[in-house]
């Protein structure tokens, strides 16, 4: 889909709930979220045949690599190896 602020097409499917899921439902509107802007707009459905809706996947982390420590936990220890 086309976003209608910065016409790219990385526009997808936001899934939303509650009452605004059942609202948009009832009037055949399709929630779109925009990638490169994220704004959030809606469309109705027959815009949405043979076109691509769905999320960007996610990126997956190695998990191999451990978290690095913040600056503070790093000023923090070399505070202390210079005190001992």
């Amino acid at each position: 889909m086309r976003c209608p602020r910065c016409w790219s097409e990385k526009a997808y499917v936001h899934q939303s709930t509650g009452w605004r899921r059942l609202a948009l439902g009832c009037l055949g509107l399709v929630p779109m979220k925009c990638r490169h802007c994220y704004m959030e707009f809606t469309v109705f459905w027959l815009a949405t045949l043979g076109r691509q809706t769905t999320p960007p996947p996610r990126r997956a982390s190695s998990g191999n690599t451990p978290p690095r420590p913040s600056y503070a936990a790093q000023h923090r220890a070399a505070n202390q190896r210079d005190s001992v």
